[in-house]
């Protein structure tokens, strides 16, 4: 039996993200959850969305089960932000995901700065632990998933100005537990058509040849 790296890395990103107060049987559900959506949400093997954002999604959506994103450093002292952006921009950097990042980072931040600057209610909490680090966990960790996120440079930054804005429209208008994930499952489903049409403009200009 061939042990499935990316089954535990799911479970793993799953238990970083939710409570410690969450139930071990939340978690389980969550996670349960997070690995059907790989399997049963593809196509040509690749799955549509993040498993795991799915799996958070549907876990806080029927369960309200809280989330702390712990695993972004959310509940440490600022200074060790650090950590996270180092590792996160080796390893975004090592995928070629970076316009992606700082499409939706930059993006992100500027959204909830004006929004700030214009008196939205609660908007500044945007920018502030442990939402701003959930947000950089998204955005070097989750955003860059490769089978979910986009490959050409200009797609990734079309990709992440598109999750920073639907996640600033959801922390408005939905949930502030789930408005990244939000945003990250809306940018994923983008990918996906966007895939699509790419995959049949070639098979378009190889059947012309």
């Amino acid at each position: 039996m061939r042990f499935s790296d990316g089954a535990l890395i799911t479970g793993m990103i799953v238990g970083g993200v939710l409570s410690p107060a969450v139930p071990w049987y939340l978690v389980m559900f969550t996670t349960v959850v997070a690995l059907l959506s790989k399997h049963m949400l593809k196509i040509k093997r690749k799955p549509l969305f993040n498993p795991a954002a799915v799996g958070l999604f549907i876990g806080a959506t029927l369960f309200a089960a809280g989330e702390s994103w712990w695993i972004g450093l959310s509940m440490n002292p600022a200074w060790m932000t650090v950590f996270l952006l180092a590792g996160g921009w080796l390893i975004a950097d090592r995928i070629n995901k970076m316009p992606l990042v700082f499409a939706f980072l930059g993006t992100y931040m500027l959204i909830f700065l004006l929004m700030g600057l214009i008196g939205v209610s609660g908007a500044g909490e945007g920018l502030r632990a442990p939402y701003i680090s959930a947000a950089l966990f998204l955005a070097f960790f989750m955003l860059t998933d490769p089978p979910t996120s986009a490959a050409r440079y200009r797609d990734q930054i079309y990709s992440g100005i598109l999750a920073a804005l639907v996640c600033g429209a959801a922390y408005l208008y939905l949930n502030r537990l789930t408005y990244l994930l939000v945003g990250l499952l809306v940018a994923n489903g983008w990918n996906a058509i966007a895939a699509t049409y790419h995959r049949r403009a070639r098979a378009r200009e190889a059947a012309a040849r």
